[in-house]
């Protein structure tokens, strides 16, 4: 009988993680891709007013004009550069949490409340990355 390596992995290697809110699956993993690390300060910007180039009051009006300005330039299929395609999923996302007013609501209310942490000595830690939320594709969430 031929055996999967991945069958064999060591129970410390299991982690239960939620695929839905309506149901679990087992999943293995590796105890090095289980546990997530932050990204280096310098790899990405603080937030997303960076990203875009926007000061943090900036209007609806000013943050669809960088938007624009910036997704001209690093398109991927502008861009000769590789990294230009995860530049523009950057963009794409910072774009579409900031014109959305209930989303950006969201976000300066999370990133005020880390600053206030942060000051505090608190640590913060991020929203896990799912949600009960259907999953939306790329595809689906044109801003043009």
């Amino acid at each position: 009988m031929i055996s999967s390596p991945s069958l064999a992995a060591p129970r410390s290697h299991l982690r239960l993680l939620p695929s839905s809110c309506r149901r679990r699956r087992l999943l293995l993993l590796p105890l090095r891709c289980a546990s997530a690390s932050p990204p280096a300060p310098a790899a990405s910007p603080a937030t997303l007013y960076d990203v875009l180039g926007v000061p943090t009051g900036a209007t609806a009006r000013e943050i669809k004009a960088a938007y624009r300005r910036l997704a001209r330039e690093c398109h991927p299929d502008v861009a000769a550069a590789a990294e230009s395609s995860d530049e523009f999923i950057r963009l794409h996302a910072a774009y579409a949490t900031l014109s959305d007013p209930e989303k950006r609501a969201e976000y300066d209310q999370r990133v005020m409340a880390a600053t206030a942490n942060a000051a505090a000595g608190k640590r913060w830690s991020p929203r896990p990355s799912y949600s009960c939320r259907p999953c939306r594709r790329w595809e689906t969430d044109q801003c043009w």
